[in-house]
Formats: structure tokens, C-alpha cells, sequence
């Protein structure tokens, strides 16, 4: 089977799309419409890999918001968790139509142009997939996931750079792991403590 190519897709108002690819590294491809840059992918893939396709493609769609000063990104792969991912999108622009719940998201880590990139994500998405859509060390993205009604689980992840120690980084020796994994290593919620009471 041939390597999983995730082509990140830029989705600008005027229906223009501009693509780039951590599999295709230096790759900028752009055209006017969406259905233009799906017609030309594979003779532009063929030609900047150096070898003929078909190829195993999984696009994502970005859109960009400028937030509180700052940029942020919601990225969405239409692959088979298509509903599930579009319902994450969904709660992140009922937050992003709130300025106050607005400004909190902003406070994720940041990408190697200081975007927060929010990945809809669901339970099953493993490791590995998330860091193979990361570009270069130090690159930055978060997995949010639906959790209880109305409400997001959000997981900063990064490319090792060593200059992060308090980031969550993708561990390359557990690619198979899946973020419901991650979720069950880190609980939401603590569980009742005992604690003694002192008397007056």
C-alpha cells in the first residue's frame, strides 16, 4: 500500500483553494476553485514526487479566522468520520460566534506561523496520523473531540524541537496509540479524594 498523502487544503472566500502536503515537502499548488485543484492533483503530485500515482489522498479543509488579534485554523478530513468531524466543527464556530469563548481558544499552542490549528478529530484518530500532518519540528496543531453535549475535549500536540518540554509531544514509539487512549491516560475529571478534617 503507498504512503497516506494528507493534502492540506486553504480554503480562501473567493473559492480559490491552495494546497501543501507534509508527505510533498516545498509543494504550493494553487488554483482558482476546488474542483480545478482536485482535477490536477495527480499529474502535480506525479510530478513533484518524481513518480507516477495513483496516490493514497486524504484532504483536509482549513478555514482561516483572524480571533482577538490572533489567527486561528479549523481543519476538517473528509475521509469516512466525515459527520463526527463536521460536528466538532460545528461546536468550534458556535464558540468562535461567542467574542469571550472566542479569545479562550486562542490560547492553544501555535504553528510555525503563529496560527492555532484546531484538527476535528475523533476517539479513534491515532498518533501517527495526527503527526504525519505536521510539518517540520516545532510545528504545532490541537485535537479537538466532542465530549457530553455541547462540550470539547482539546489535546495540544507537537513535532519535538526540544524547545517545548511542557507540550504533549507525539510520541514516535507509540504510533498506534489513539487519542481515546490519551483521553483515558489523562481524565477529565479527578476522582473524590479523601481528606481529613481537622476539628475546631
Amino acid at each position: 500500500m503507498s504512503e497516506q498523502i494528507h493534502l492540506i487544503i486553504r480554503l480562501s472566500d473567493d473559492g480559490s483553494a491552495y494546497a501543501t502536503s507534509p508527505q510533498a515537502p516545498g509543494l504550493v499548488y494553487g488554483r482558482p476553485s476546488l474542483d480545478a485543484l482536485r482535477l490536477d492533483l495527480d499529474e502535480v503530485l506525479a510530478f513533484h514526487l518524481g513518480r507516477p500515482g495513483p496516490f493514497d489522498v486524504t484532504e483536509h479543509h482549513e478555514r482561516h479566522y483572524d480571533i482577538a488579534g490572533g489567527e486561528l485554523v479549523t481543519r476538517l478530513a473528509l475521509d469516512k468520520h466525515l459527520k463526527e468531524r463536521q460536528e466538532v466543527y460545528n461546536r468550534i464556530g458556535s464558540v468562535l460566534s461567542v467574542p469571550g469563548q472566542a479569545v479562550s481558544l486562542m490560547s492553544g499552542v501555535t504553528n510555525l506561523v503563529g496560527e492555532v490549528v484546531y484538527v476535528c478529530a475523533v476517539p479513534s484518530d491515532t498518533l501517527d496520523w495526527l503527526a504525519a500532518q505536521l510539518t517540520h519540528p516545532g510545528d504545532a496543531l490541537i485535537a479537538a473531540v466532542t465530549i457530553a453535549d455541547n462540550h470539547l475535549l482539546t489535546l495540544p500536540f507537537a513535532e519535538d524541537d526540544g524547545t517545548h518540554p511542557t507540550w504533549q509531544h507525539l510520541a514516535s514509539s507509540l504510533p498506534d496509540t489513539s487519542l481515546s487512549d490519551v483521553i483515558q491516560m489523562n481524565p477529565v475529571l479527578t476522582p473524590p479524594q479523601k481528606v481529613p478534617l481537622a476539628l475546631c
